[in-house]
């Protein structure tokens, strides 16, 4: 079986900047399924336009948790096997949560939020390997469309401190539910803890402060969860319980 992943580029330490690519290439890696990674700069070889998608064996599939149905079934359910059913709903629900809610706040503090809106068009730039007269044009493009994005959802219909507020509520519910456990849902990792490290990772590796981040920081339990994965997965990318 030949399988083929694609996603974007790796920046600023992290596997992916995408959580739902990192939360894949995180999984792939658990369930040690053999594969290659492509790194793209748009989408348009996506049947969805979005990121990632995978080629097996000339059959594309897309969205992240598909993908991982998909090969939980093929390869005979090598990650969440072990889960019972109750786990496998906490699991389900606190994924929801995350890439339903929380990722529209993290789109929030990447792309609209004043702080850091500006700093982001040189790393546009990089990501998608313009010429630099055309970043400008790019980066207000896809500002405008993300914005438009998040107003339609509704988190971009709130002010600033409401934003904040409802991210960090939900870092919050998932720290107190982690707990001192070393995994989330049973003694060995699960698809939950590459969805869970690749949200948190992508809050506290970007370089710009925000209420978001200074929150999550606090959570040392999700810190240190988000650096144990790192390092049994991902263990080229040398992090330390400082990360973030």
């Amino acid at each position: 079986m030949s399988i083929t992943l694609f996603q974007f580029k790796p920046m600023f330490g992290l596997p992916n900047l995408s959580p739902f690519c990192m939360k894949l290439e995180t999984y792939l890696r658990m369930a040690e399924i053999e594969h290659s990674v492509v790194a793209i700069k748009n989408l348009k070889a996506s049947p969805t336009g979005k990121a990632p998608y995978v080629d097996i064996d000339g059959q594309v599939i897309t969205d992240s948790g598909l993908i991982i149905q998909h090969l939980e079934r093929t390869h005979g359910h090598r990650v969440d096997g072990k889960l019972t059913l109750a786990q496998r709903a906490e699991s389900l629900a606190l994924q929801r949560m995350m890439e339903e809610h929380l990722y529209w706040v993290m789109v929030y503090m990447r792309w609209v939020d004043p702080q850091t809106r500006g700093a982001w068009r040189p790393y546009l730039k990089e990501f998608l390997g313009l010429p630099g007269f055309l970043t400008p044009f790019i980066a207000r493009a896809s500002e405008k469309g993300i914005m438009k994005g998040l107003r339609s959802q509704g988190v971009g219909r709130h002010p600033p401190e409401v934003i904040w507020q409802a991210g960090i509520a939900d870092v919050q519910a998932l720290a107190h539910w982690l707990g001192n456990r070393e995994w989330g849902c049973n003694d060995a990792p699960s698809s939950f803890d590459a969805c869970l490290s690749a949200f948190v990772g992508n809050i506290l590796m970007t370089p710009w402060d925000n209420p978001l981040r200074a929150a999550t920081r606090k959570h040392t339990n999700l810190v240190a969860h988000f650096v144990r994965v790192m390092t049994r997965y991902f263990p080229e990318l040398g992090l330390t319980q400082e990360a973030g």
